[in-house]
């Protein structure tokens, strides 16, 4: 072999980088200067780009796991160097240290976070007045019962016949009229009815039922929105869990004996709709998604979106710039809801204008699943579309297995003979109706 490099093209290291960043930088220097071959070489070997390298060995980007283990392969395939256990320990433990002191990972993590805070507060919230709702509901249909109990009774009631007017009589002369019954003193016979003290009329009760029957579909109604918000909110908590998670796994935070994230099947990959008014936003896109197998397919404007979403219907994830002259990103939403073929893919607004509450209910309403932010952090945006690209696959999967075997009943009229009348059900077992 020949004689080693002097420093293989290398560039000097990031004067930015923190503690645990130079500790690995350094440590991957030395091993790359132990293969004596130049930066731009192996980096045709690797498949990578120089610059690429260039960075992971300067520090100023933290190079993946895999890259460090096919570092030591090719150590051991070409000069026999191989680290024992307890360097290749210190080596894994410097990768983890850089991985969680970098700048990029913090950006992502905390920006997930963030989002996983905001729904988990929404499911909070949605549940809490789901219970409201639920309880309203039940105490208005109890009220109802019991307007219905007082109508049956007012309505099974005899009547009476009225009792006969008194004889007009005059008293003895020097005598006063005596008080009435009820208002003489001491005398414990029920007071004449008045009009406060009556019982309501069957038209009182009436129209009190129909009240509170209107204020029942009311708040079913909202119910309903509620347990929807409620759902909706669930799902966004899943969403983001799932991306910290990958997040987390490609970054290498979580357990280096974690499984990697489950490889995607064989087959065309589902496609990934970038639409931006602005093509230097469609380059980052596809920049940052295009290396990592994806089917990009970019659209320039609402309408062309729409264009595009009418080829064979493959989608995984749309990415939606929300601020675009003509047709903005919520309109676009909204006539992709529109669309039967379309309603069920999921939208990830891309928007410069924030993720504050007001923004956010405004695109959950148009049909957004998600949102990241401008300028775009990398690592969330390869979790975003990564999770949804792999719910797709599942999805497809599941609509591709065969059916289980049912058991058809035979016709009704294959029962007629036995006893019963043909088109009529015959009750299950265990049935009220079959008791």
């Amino acid at each position: 072999m020949a004689g080693p490099v002097r420093d293989g093209g290398l560039q000097p290291l990031d004067r930015e980088l923190n503690r645990e960043c130079r500790e690995f930088a350094e440590t991957l220097r030395e091993l790359f200067l132990e293969l004596g071959i130049s930066v731009r070489r192996y980096a045709t070997r690797c498949y990578l780009n120089p610059g690429t390298l260039s960075r992971y060995l300067s520090g100023s980007r933290i190079a993946p796991w895999q890259f460090v283990e096919e570092l030591l392969h090719h150590l051991d395939e070409d000069c026999g160097t191989r680290l024992d256990p307890s360097a290749l320990d210190r080596l894994r433990r410097r990768h983890q240290a850089a991985l969680r002191t970098a700048a990029s990972i913090g950006r992502a993590v905390q920006q997930l976070e963030g989002q996983l805070q905001a729904a988990d507060r929404e499911a909070r919230r949605a549940g809490a007045r789901e219970e409201q709702l639920d309880q309203a509901l039940d105490d208005t249909r109890q009220t109802i019962a019991d307007l219905d109990a007082r109508l049956v009774r007012l309505e099974s009631r005899p009547l009476l016949p009225a009792p006969p007017a008194p004889a007009d009589r005059v008293p003895p002369p020097g005598r006063a009229e005596p008080p009435d019954r009820a208002e003489r003193p001491g005398h414990d016979g029920p007071p004449a009815p008045s009009d406060a003290t009556a019982p309501p009329d069957r038209s009182t009760l009436l129209a009190e039922r129909d009240a509170l029957a209107r204020e029942v579909d009311r708040l079913a109604e909202e119910l309903a929105r509620a347990r929807d918000r409620a759902a909706c909110a669930e799902t966004r908590c899943d969403l983001f869990e799932r991306q910290l998670a990958l997040v987390e796994q490609q970054q290498g935070l979580a357990d280096v004996r974690a499984p990697a994230v489950r490889p995607l099947e064989e087959g065309l990959p589902p496609k990934v709709l970038l639409v931006d008014d602005r093509p230097d936003n469609l380059m980052v896109l596809e920049a940052v998604l295009g290396p990592h197998g994806h089917r990009l397919v970019r659209a320039e404007s609402g309408p062309d979106a729409l264009r595009a979403l009418l080829e064979p219907d493959d989608f995984a994830v749309i990415l939606l710039d929300v601020q675009m002259p003509g047709m903005d990103g919520y309109e676009t939403a909204a006539h992709i809801k529109r669309r039967a073929r379309t309603r069920d893919i999921p939208i990830i607004f891309v928007t410069a204008i924030g993720t504050d509450p007001d923004h956010s209910m405004r695109g959950y309403a148009a049909g957004a699943v998600d949102f990241i932010p401008k300028p775009v952090d990398p690592w969330a945006l390869r979790a975003k579309v990564a999770v949804h690209v792999e719910l797709h696959r599942e999805r497809r999967r599941h609509a591709t297995l065969p059916a289980p075997t049912r058991h058809v009943p035979p016709p009704a009229h294959a029962h007629a003979g036995a006893g019963t009348p043909a088109g009529k059900r015959v009750p299950k077992a265990g049935s009220p109706s079959a008791r």
